[in-house]
């Protein structure tokens, strides 16, 4: 779930960019997504406060809240089991309760999963989309816009994403897999001036107990 849910929110905070028309694009639903994009790149730094559930279908499996912190391609995000520092670069990963904290240089492929920038390359090409309007699960009125993959065989398969009027996201489902779905309810959406830089590194003065595991 971790995997899927650090996906979800980067396409929830950074938006979703395709540049190019073409069968099963509907123009109107291309024109909220660049919309969308273009608000949340203009907003700079970014803090969310969401929920996040794992699906089997329809089934419940887990649910977890937490927040998470963006600034361009960096990101620091917290729930209640885990605390993840990536500054562009380096990736630290930390456990809530243990005493070590992995340490990582995500390649290429892994930065799809984390990195917006790079993801978002896939929406240019592998993607269809539709849209239509109405009242959002939030009681909202907005956009709902249901992208599906050209090939059956992506890992990602189809999105299910709530914008409300301002082109806030408001909740995202993926599904990835035959019937594997993340549900990410945005609860809070907050438009800050700046993070320091440190915000998105491991703070060691803060944990001086905790082993850094260095595995670049």
């Amino acid at each position: 779930m971790k995997r899927i849910l650090l996906l979800t929110l980067i396409i929830l905070t950074r938006g979703i960019v395709i540049s190019t028309y073409a069968a099963g694009k509907d123009k109107e639903a291309r024109r909220v997504l660049d919309a969308t994009s273009a608000h949340i790149s203009k907003s700079g730094a970014i803090s969310i406060r969401f929920t996040a559930t794992s699906l089997l279908g329809k089934v419940p499996q887990g649910s977890t809240s937490g927040t998470m912190d963006i600034m361009g391609k960096k990101f620091w995000m917290k729930t209640a089991d885990m605390q993840t520092w990536f500054d562009g670069k380096t990736q630290w990963t930390m456990q809530e309760g243990d005493y070590e904290v992995s340490m990582t240089e995500p390649t290429g492929v892994e930065l799809q999963t984390i990195n917006p920038y790079a993801f978002l390359e896939i929406y240019k090409r592998d993607f269809n989309y539709r849209m239509k309007k109405g009242t959002l699960s939030n009681g909202s009125t907005g956009y709902k816009l249901f992208l599906t993959a050209d090939n059956s065989k992506q890992d990602i398969r189809e999105i299910f994403l709530e914008v409300d009027s301002r082109h806030n996201p408001v909740r995202v489902s993926i599904r990835q897999g035959k019937n594997q779905w993340v549900r990410i309810v945005v609860n809070s959406f907050r438009v800050s001036k700046s993070f320091a830089d440190g915000h998105f590194t491991f703070p060691k003065a803060k944990y001086p107990n905790v082993e850094i595991i260095d595995l670049r």
